[in-house]
């Protein structure tokens, strides 16, 4: 066996008892999990944060940087400033309290499938986890539904699972098959199905005796008996789901994309709600405006900034606002200049928004780039200009400094996935 997946084990058996014999890795927690929750929001492509929260106006004598500023000036919310662009000022004026925008973060990089290893795991190249997979691990490694992704980047390291719910509606039959979701079935009865288990749990205990087994795959059986048994907690998940008439239904962002972005945000509510998950990745894509760049990004802009007052209403309504962090990124940036289709390209330096309530470090926005969106290098402690000795700010400071933000650093889950070097920057004070 592997070191990491030894540590790994060991840290999964330590929550859910050692697997005692008769007990359950998934469903282990009585009520659910009620500790701190991560969700990162992912947004594909590259956005454009010099009409978002890094806002630039026009030089004399530069190649226009954004067609806003020709009438408008930057707008600031508390101590944030934003573009004037889409409806972002309906976001930042309700959320700057809540908010921390890192800006000039360099991911050093003008190709997506790098840049978004990069900002999503801290290094540019593959082997780390995501934040998400992370904070899974070390906090609810035991419950069913502990890492939800809803697409983009989902590296786990081996350290956990994650889970897709991308259908409501196949997720209900699958949580209580007993439910005839088609008046005209006759199959799926109660006691059918009360068979079916005793014969899955009889097959299980058959398969546990298997002297050959090695322990990974013992807790695999377990994890899998325990996570489809009708008395665990994810069962009862289908009484937390939207009903039908409910249900958020994909948008058109007409010549861009669609978007499920809002019903993953119920989805995300429902299991957070349930106590079933512990982190969560949603995603969004349609970023890479190549073309009629900002009529797309106001399109995309609108949807985003209505999406995270919808994660943040819910939170609200459900009673998990206070214990919930909320990453907020991209691939990187586009260009400071538009190109002769009226679009942007890549470019690499972008930023990175992190979402708490009433946190000492929010209402705040670090990081420097110029007029040009070129980034500035920093001292790490003061977070002051200073081009003699400064450090330009890359996606592994970032991740270092949210990994001491949501307590999995120098932990089990992160010893083999270490920033070695890396200075530490006091984003969160």
């Amino acid at each position: 066996m592997k070191r990491r997946e030894f540590l790994t084990r060991t840290a999964i058996m330590g929550a859910a008892g050692m697997l005692a014999p008769g007990a359950k890795l998934y469903g282990a927690v009585e009520g659910g999990y009620t500790g701190e929750l991560f969700v990162a929001l992912q947004a594909d492509g590259g956005w454009d944060v010099s009409s978002y929260c890094d806002p630039k106006v026009n030089q004399p004598g530069e190649l226009e940087i954004t067609h806003w500023s020709r009438d408008l000036e930057v707008q600031q919310a508390g101590n944030i400033p934003f573009a004037p662009f889409s409806n972002n000022a309906t976001m930042f004026n309700k959320y700057y309290r809540d908010m921390l925008v890192i800006n000039g973060v360099d991911a050093q990089t003008n190709s997506h499938s790098t840049g978004v290893i990069h900002n999503w795991s801290g290094r540019n190249s593959v082997g780390y986890p995501t934040l998400s997979a992370l904070f899974a691990a070390k906090n609810a490694p035991e419950q069913p539904l502990s890492y939800i992704n809803f697409g983009g980047f989902a590296q786990t390291g081996n350290l956990i699972r994650f889970s897709r719910l991308d259908d409501i509606n196949t997720l209900q039959q699958l949580l209580v098959p007993e439910n005839n979701w088609d008046a005209t079935a006759t199959f799926r009865r109660s006691e059918d199905m009360s068979r079916i288990r005793a014969a899955r749990s009889a097959r299980l205990a058959r398969l546990m005796q298997d002297p050959n087994l090695i322990p990974r795959q013992k807790l695999n059986m377990e994890a899998y008996e325990s996570a489809l048994n009708s008395k665990a907690p994810l069962s009862e998940f289908n009484s937390f789901l939207p009903s039908e008439s409910e249900i958020i239904p994909d948008l058109e962002i007409p010549n861009v994309t669609w978007s499920s972005l809002k019903r993953q945000i119920q989805m995300t509510a429902a299991a957070f709600e349930a106590g079933l998950a512990s982190a969560v990745d949603l995603h969004m894509n349609g970023y890479d405006t190549h073309t009629t760049h900002d009529a797309r990004h106001e399109q995309l802009f609108t949807h985003f900034n209505e999406s995270i007052d919808l994660l943040w209403t819910l939170a609200e309504e459900k009673g998990f606002a206070d214990r919930m962090t909320v990453v907020i990124a991209s691939d990187f940036s586009r260009t400071p200049w538009y190109n002769a289709d009226n679009g942007k390209d890549h470019w690499p330096i972008g930023s990175v928004i992190v979402m708490r309530k009433n946190a000492s470090w929010t209402n705040r926005a670090v990081g420097l780039t110029d007029e040009g969106q070129n980034a500035y290098a920093l001292d790490p402690t003061t977070l002051e200009r200073d081009d003699a000795n400064g450090v330009i700010i890359l996606p592994k400071h970032v991740h270092l400094a949210v990994r001491k933000l949501i307590g999995v650093d120098n932990t089990t889950v992160d010893k083999d996935f270490q920033f070695g070097g890396t200075e530490s920057f006091r984003f969160f004070g």
